[in-house]
């Protein structure tokens, strides 16, 4: 299943950056920039039937949903903050990962001072595979355990 054959477009944005992928090679090479190389350490990805439009393009579409990610490739751990006001499986929630606690590194949630809680950290092998499956899904991925979250 590619992006194109589902109809859908997948926008990242880095704070002002707004980038898409219209293809799975240009959304394998998101996934990849989020986890190697990211601009900021923070972005917010969006699953929607056309890109996502920012302030500096006229007005701004955005979908209700989107998946925060939080990478530090520099420590190999990330962060995921996932909201959907529609969904019956909590509006807000953070990526949970019982046993990252005593080694997990202070990751941000919100570039502007807010902290995930060091219990959302997974290893950053497991944020790519997240957010592949919330690309081809539009849908809260299965492959981490979830936790209350906040909105910043």
């Amino acid at each position: 299943m590619t992006t194109v054959e589902t109809g859908t477009v997948v926008s990242v944005l880095y704070r002002r950056d707004l980038r898409h992928a219209h293809t799975d090679d240009e959304l394998d090479a998101l996934v990849r920039e989020i986890t190697e190389n990211p601009p900021r350490p923070v972005c917010e990805v969006f699953v929607w039937d056309r890109p996502c439009r920012f302030v500096l393009d006229g007005e701004p579409e955005f979908p209700d949903a989107r998946l925060l990610v939080s990478s530090s490739p520099n420590t190999g751990w990330g962060a995921l903050n996932y909201v959907d006001p529609h969904t019956p499986h909590g509006r807000v929630v953070d990526s949970y990962n019982p046993d990252a606690e005593a080694n997990a590194p202070i990751l941000p949630l919100d570039p502007d001072g807010a902290d995930f809680p060091n219990s959302a950290a997974l290893p950053l092998e497991q944020v790519g595979e997240a957010i592949t499956e919330y690309c081809r899904t539009g849908q809260r991925p299965t492959r981490v355990e979830w936790q209350p979250g906040q909105w910043y």
